[in-house]
């Protein structure tokens, strides 16, 4: 069957399967000669880590283990935060369902929505939904930034954060955070750099050569008046272009809470950039990952965090 996507005319895609907008990799082989390691990610089919997995591990690691083997189901919660991320998102956007066929049309369209959101971030000072790659030590990691902000010569990061309660999160939360939006924080100014590049990134998903578009997503893309004469290589090597074109990032980023029933602005934090913090931090969440050591469970004062997990007492008896 076909493999359904959203088109954003003014910022990127998510393939509609995933829950949190993250791309799937249907059809990116796994690797397997990057990182002497357990093959986690190639047991499990897989081209990248998410950011977000990184720094759940933060809160739960053995939570994160098990969701690769029992995926987790999306609870109301979810689907709450994901409506009010969407809604932000149609704000300065506007939704083109395609249907993708091959490896070669799910690249152009990541590309082709990653270069008109950088464009829209030049141009207008704000984007949302901001595609991200890169690698953490050799591991390839890919996340979506939910908003980032042009101003003075200098983009600033903002996640979006949803609460059941109108308050502020409590100290163990706001850790995975800090991880989450300081890896973000990191992929981007690799890609500003140069640090990462697409020849980087297509050997980390193992692409090969991909030809060109088929011609029903062709067919699609012009019927809507966004078909551009340029393979997924020359779309995918205009993006990181365009990555490079953008100024110094902010050390501060902002994380903007919103009530999950109404959606009301409940507060915000800052998280002041520190690269040595990170830098360990994701070194430690990589030996798991590398099989140099077992997922660790919460322990003593943190463990009230079961209570609101849904492995509890079935696929984990901790």
């Amino acid at each position: 069957g076909h493999n359904g996507a959203v088109l954003y005319a003014l910022t990127w895609l998510h393939c509609v399967h995933c829950a949190h907008g993250d791309h799937c990799g249907k059809y990116f082989k796994p690797w397997d000669d990057l990182v002497p390691m357990s093959g986690l990610l190639e047991k499990y089919g897989r081209s990248h880590l998410k950011v977000t997995e990184l720094s759940q591990q933060f809160w739960c690691e053995r939570q994160v283990a098990i969701s690769l083997e029992f995926p987790r189901e999306e609870t109301e919660e979810m689907a709450s935060g994901s409506e009010i991320h969407k809604g932000l998102l149609l704000e300065i956007a506007e939704e083109v369902p395609v249907a993708l066929q091959t490896p070669a049309d799910e690249v152009y369209l990541l590309m082709l929505n990653v270069r008109t959101g950088l464009e829209q971030l030049l141009q207008e000072g704000r984007t949302r939904e901001l595609y991200v790659f890169g690698r953490a030590g050799e591991f390839p990691v890919a996340g979506i930034v939910d908003e980032v902000s042009l101003e003075r010569g200098q983009l600033t990061l903002l996640d979006h954060k949803t609460r059941t309660r109108p308050t502020l999160p409590p100290p163990p939360s706001f850790l995975t955070t800090e991880v989450q939006v300081m890896t973000y924080r990191k992929l981007l100014d690799d890609l500003r750099r140069g640090a990462y590049t697409y020849e980087h990134y297509k050997n980390d998903r193992d692409l090969g050569d991909l030809g060109d578009i088929s011609p029903e997503f062709k067919a699609q893309l012009e019927a809507e008046g966004l078909y551009e004469r340029a393979t997924p290589d020359e779309m995918a090597e205009d993006a990181f272009r365009k990555f490079r074109e953008l100024p110094p990032i902010s050390d501060f980023a902002i994380i903007r809470y919103l009530h999950q029933g109404s959606g009301d602005h409940i507060g915000d934090k800052v998280v002041l950039y520190d690269a040595d913090f990170i830098g360990q931090k994701l070194t430690h969440a990589l030996k798991f990952w590398k099989g140099e050591r077992d997922a660790a469970s919460v322990r003593g004062r943190e463990r009230w965090k079961c209570n609101y997990c849904e492995y509890k007492g079935v696929q984990c008896k901790e």
